[in-house]
């Protein structure tokens, strides 16, 4: 059995179509859904192709999961004209298998003041950031991946506060705001 899905990106939204309904006649690729894996622009499933590992749907609910958390971070900042300054350590995955328990015991020791957030960032974070003390500059509401960015903007967060562990697609963070803007009276 093969469900055949035709997926339009525009800037008012995505269309799907699955088979029912008006067809959709365009030059964008189309997907086949096999038991066996994924086909683009009526391509042949392999005879011999490996059953997929994962569930397919359990996949595409995550996907969809965080692409309605990406979609209102960047609907936020096109309301939100807040911007903040923040420094962050990033324990990268590809680096760090315990990212989570190391971004915990760095935070107590610079809590602890065993060595200083700058210092921490350079040494430790896998971001092209480290070599500025882990500072990412300003920048506005929606620029940044959806947790980082909510963790950022969020008015019970103190300035100056070493946060997190915060996980992300990139790894771990440790986050330290330095400034944010006030929120705007409507």
């Amino acid at each position: 059995m093969s469900v055949s899905l035709t997926l339009l990106v525009s800037a008012q939204g995505f269309v799907l179509n699955g088979g029912g309904g008006t067809a959709i006649r365009s030059s964008m690729p189309t997907v086949t859904l096999f038991a066996q894996g994924v086909v683009l622009n009526g391509g042949s499933v392999p005879r011999r192709s490996s059953v997929p590992t994962a569930n397919l749907f359990d996949t595409l609910g995550k996907i969809a999961d965080y692409n309605k958390k990406y979609w209102s971070t960047a609907a936020a900042g096109l309301f939100d004209d807040r911007t903040a300054r923040a420094s962050h350590v990033l324990f990268g995955y590809a680096k760090y298998d315990d990212g989570e328990t190391r971004a915990a015991d760095l935070k107590v020791a610079i809590e602890s003041g065993e060595i200083s957030f700058a210092d921490a960032a350079a040494e430790f974070s896998t971001c092209p950031s480290a070599a500025r003390g882990g500072d990412l500059g300003t920048f506005k509401r929606g620029a940044m991946v959806p947790e980082f960015d909510s963790m950022v903007f969020d008015e019970a967060v103190s300035l100056g506060v070493v946060c997190g562990p915060v996980k992300t697609q990139f790894g771990y963070h440790l986050v330290q705001v330095a400034e944010r803007s006030a929120k705007k009276a409507s």
